[in-house]
């Protein structure tokens, strides 16, 4: 991937490149998913279908989306709207194919499967 595709750092200014590719219908590459879910502690998150919806709720809490007092009343929200783990990011991340990207298949940061001690 180009260094060009590389998300920008502050809030604000994020937002409003994804809120342009949003109005755009442009899509935001596999990459990009990876490095947004890693940047707000993705990576300590447990998004196994049981637990998914608290770990996206936190995650939006991380970043500061929602009010950390109201993350417990999104994650019951996200369950009943039916928002499920089956997105495309969270599929391959569940299928170990974002390795590559810094996510192993345990959600976690460079996790390259089991490693040897």
């Amino acid at each position: 991937m180009s260094e060009s595709s590389k998300l920008p750092d502050n809030l604000s200014e994020l937002l409003s490149h994804l809120h342009e590719r949003q109005e755009k219908r442009g899509n935001c590459t596999m990459k990009d998913r990876a490095e947004l879910w890693l940047r707000y502690g993705g990576e300590n998150l447990d998004i196994s279908p049981p637990n998914f919806h608290h770990a996206l709720a936190t995650w939006l809490a991380n970043a500061g989306l929602v009010h950390k007092d109201k993350a417990e009343d999104v994650a019951a929200v996200l369950y009943c709207l039916g928002v499920t783990n089956s997105n495309n990011l969270f599929q391959k991340v569940n299928q170990g194919k974002l390795v590559a990207m810094g996510i192993g298949k345990n959600g976690r940061r460079n996790a390259k499967g089991q490693r040897k001690a």
